[in-house]
């Protein structure tokens, strides 16, 4: 098994991009440490949060990292709206 972080960038234009890739790679990197870059993440669909706090949550309780990077801020802005302080990933970001 390898232990290289398996990275993906969400790239997330609007609030009705497609999700599918977000999904197939957490299913695929089950397991594996990842880290999320949303640096192309103009707006954080509640959805997609949803996907993002579940895994994060399965990462955790299996002890494999989870990260999610490069937050903007538009993408902290969406945070607040949805409820989350606009640092929430950040606090818990693996180095």
């Amino acid at each position: 098994m390898t232990t290289e972080t398996q990275k993906h960038i969400l790239d997330l234009p609007n609030a009705f991009a497609e999700l599918d890739p977000l999904i197939a790679f957490l299913q695929g990197a089950r397991s594996r440490a990842v880290e999320i870059d949303c640096s192309s993440v103009a707006l954080m669909p509640s959805r997609c949060l949803q996907i993002l706090l579940g895994a994060e949550q399965q990462w955790r309780s299996e002890g494999v990292g989870f990260s999610v990077t490069n937050i903007t801020e538009s993408c902290r802005k969406s945070l607040t709206l949805l409820g989350l302080e606009p640092n929430r990933f950040e606090d818990e970001e693996t180095a």
